[in-house]
């Protein structure tokens, strides 16, 4: 049978991608490293890691392994720190997927704090607006916006956001007045590349589906805010993502209210059947502040 001491070099081998810095990392000689990789392997029947004079990189096999060994050891190490078995700092990588702007305007400005209290945490950000599927793509953790889809995730709510429409001053002097939904036709919209289509409410209550003159789109919603910004047009925002800009004058709301389902509270989810880890925790406790503001 294998030990955890083995299961903690397969780790460190895929974590710093090489035997000889998983070596440095665990203080150990490499000759150590190879001698339980290879024992591992040969108790498992599999190969974990495909190696040669450039390279290595977990097989197929070895993925899927240390995606599950990964979350056992933590929730292991865990375990013995609450019955004080094991007196240790909070430590190991966590994989974080989360969109560009939240990234950039609560994260980052904030991130050295959260270093500072956990060295021994390794962060590995996945930044998109694309959807990313958590499980799939191994990510621990994931920060999203918006109505939540029926998943096999779990979902805190970190703090309750909306959207709005909104354009620059200089944009809207160079076109004209915007008075009803049915002005919208003669503007221009900046769009992310799913909202082309906006759902408008109607002064009777009714939702009507609206098909924006799109200028163009873009994939990054910090390049999108930009170039709202630079007058190219209109463009639906997180109210919570311009809250600087609004209150600076750059951006201004256009027709309050008008969009059907303007309610985007920001959550942070986990595979619901991951095991909770103090890393996990102690980074939604991170985000928990980073958003307090709001």
């Amino acid at each position: 049978m294998y030990t955890i001491n083995e299961l903690e070099t397969f780790i460190a081998i895929v974590e710093n991608k090489g035997v000889v810095s998983a070596a440095s990392a665990l203080n150990i000689s490499p000759a150590t490293v190879s001698h339980r990789l290879s024992k591992l392997e040969r108790i498992l029947g599999t190969v974990l890691i495909y190696r040669d004079s450039r390279n290595v990189r977990p097989s197929a096999e070895g993925e899927e392994f240390y995606q599950r060994v990964g979350d056992i050891l933590a929730a292991l190490h865990d375990a013995e720190f609450a019955i004080g078995a094991r007196d240790s700092a909070i430590s190991g990588r966590l994989r974080v997927t989360l969109p560009p702007w939240i990234f950039s305007i609560f994260i980052l400005p904030k991130l050295a704090q959260f270093e500072q209290q956990y060295p021994d945490i390794v962060l590995d950000f996945l930044v998109t607006d694309q959807f990313v599927n958590v499980v799939d793509d191994a990510q621990d953790v994931a920060i999203r916006v918006g109505t939540l889809a029926s998943s096999g995730l779990l979902a805190r709510k970190i703090v309750n956001n909306k959207r709005i429409l909104c354009a620059s001053p200089y944009y809207l002097k160079q076109h004209p007045p915007i008075t009803d939904i049915e002005s919208l036709s003669t503007h221009r919209f900046v769009a992310l590349p799913w909202q082309k289509q906006l759902k408008l409410l109607q002064n009777d209550g009714n939702v009507f589906s609206f098909n924006s003159n799109t200028r163009f789109t873009i994939s990054n919603s910090d390049n999108m805010t930009q170039a709202l910004r630079a007058g190219h047009g209109i463009g639906i925002k997180s109210e919570i993502a311009i809250k600087q800009c609004i209150a600076s004058g750059e951006l201004v709301e256009v027709l309050p209210n008008v969009l059907a389902s303007p309610e985007a509270p920001v959550w942070f989810l986990r595979p619901q059947n991951s095991l909770a880890t103090r890393k996990a925790e102690a980074f939604y406790d991170f985000v928990k502040q980073a958003f307090s503001h709001c």
